[in-house]
């Protein structure tokens, strides 16, 4: 994964962890519109992580053939 890309999926999941922390009060009060979008916004962390994780495994295998 390229600097740039890996430096914007860094900041695009701390916005969403922001996001999700804001959310927390009113997921913990039983706001189901709350936790829905907390779900939404954990899915896309989880989508984020396994994109840079992808891009690290390839990256590592192209020094490996070095």
């Amino acid at each position: 994964m390229a600097e740039d890309e890996a430096r914007r999926v860094r900041e695009e999941a701390e916005r969403i962890e922001a996001r999700r922390l804001h959310l927390s009060e009113a997921v913990m009060k039983g706001d189901e519109k709350a936790f829905e979008e907390d779900r939404r916004l954990e899915l896309r962390i989880r989508e984020l992580a396994r994109r840079q994780m992808g891009g690290d495994q390839d990256e590592g295998r192209v020094r490996d053939e070095a």
